[in-house]
């Protein structure tokens, strides 16, 4: 039968050093409240200073890059209120633009556009 190591008689130099080892291991040494004072002045010693973040020159925003673009705020006006009039027109024109083109203008069939288109008279039927 195989022999372990602990059925063994102990002989030579080792013996009697387990009780040793036993409180060594029992008995862990905390460092010193000093100590740990010391050791973290150092490690804050060694830390570089912080440096403060280098302020960039920022250029002009957006809004000023096209007011600048178009031609400062005359020409803004004037894009403005043709914008204005554009939707004006677009959304109740006057009688006055229909002579141009020939015909009642607000009326869909007369510019040939169908409301209802194909898919929906194909829907409604069936």
């Amino acid at each position: 039968m195989t022999e372990r190591k602990h059925d063994k008689p102990m002989t030579g130099p080792d013996l009697g050093l387990d009780a040793y080892f036993d409180a060594a291991r029992a008995d862990t040494p905390l460092p010193s409240g000093d100590f740990m004072a010391r050791i973290e002045a150092q490690a804050l010693a060694a830390m570089p200073a912080p440096v403060p973040a280098a302020r960039t020159a920022r250029g002009p925003g957006l809004f000023a890059q096209l007011k600048q673009a178009l031609g400062g705020w005359p020409a803004m006006a004037g894009l403005a209120a043709a914008c204005a009039a554009g939707l004006w027109l677009g959304i109740s024109p006057p009688a006055g633009v229909s002579s141009f083109i020939g015909t009642d203008a607000a009326e869909l069939d007369t510019l040939g556009v169908d409301p209802l288109s194909g898919f929906d008279l194909a829907m409604m039927e069936g």
